[in-house]
């Protein structure tokens, strides 16, 4: 059976002036794990279209700073504290371009990547596991000693092989299911806390 786009968070994401559904799953982990707070500096990765950087910009305020990286352009986010950046995190010069625009570290980083789904769960979650390597390199060369990262996956085979890898550079790593995320949906988000900083990116 098809899943309903135009589902209750959806109906509610209208009624409230919020860019997407998307919205809702950072602030249940937020409000679930506590993450984010007054002044500190957070890098987005697949941002657009900002419903991420909208409310994780109330929570740092403009003592605080978030940079959102995507390949399509974000618009009429507050800055400061949000900045964007057009910009593929599989360009090698990416990484410049960042600490360009935000000195490094920061205190946290999140990421709903997702690659273009071809409906094939096992593909789907071999490529998403592919963008996300990728992204974890690039986030613990920024990333300050104990900080964040949350990062969506989706569930399959290949799941508990990145889990296991994120637990050599973090203190805790929890799998979590925001209400948001449609009950038909494979994603999950993985919240990683406690970064190591003498460890190193494999």
């Amino acid at each position: 059976m098809a899943f309903n786009r135009q589902d209750g968070y959806y109906r509610q994401a209208k009624r409230e002036g919020k860019r997407s559904r998307a919205t809702y799953k950072i602030e249940e982990l937020d409000q679930r794990f506590r993450i984010f707070k007054k002044g500190q500096k957070i890098l987005e990765l697949g941002a657009a279209p900002g419903g991420w950087m909208e409310y994780i910009a109330k929570r740092v305020g403009g003592s605080g700073s978030v940079l959102g990286l995507d390949l399509q352009t974000i618009t009429d986010l507050p800055s400061p504290p949000c900045q964007t950046l057009i910009a593929d995190i599989l360009d090698p010069e990416t990484g410049a371009r960042i600490d360009n625009l935000v000195t490094p570290p920061f205190d946290g980083a999140v990421s709903d990547l997702a690659p273009n789904l071809t409906g094939i769960k096992a593909t789907d979650q071999a490529n998403s596991i592919a963008i996300l390597e990728t992204a974890l390199n690039l986030v613990m060369d920024r990333l300050v000693d104990g900080g964040f990262f949350i990062c969506k996956v989706f569930q399959g085979n290949e799941l508990k092989s990145f889990q296991l890898k994120l637990k050599c550079h973090f203190a805790k790593v929890t799998l979590a299911k925001p209400k948001a995320s449609r009950k038909t949906s494979t994603e999950i988000y993985l919240v990683a806390t406690g970064y190591d900083g003498n460890t190193k990116p494999q």
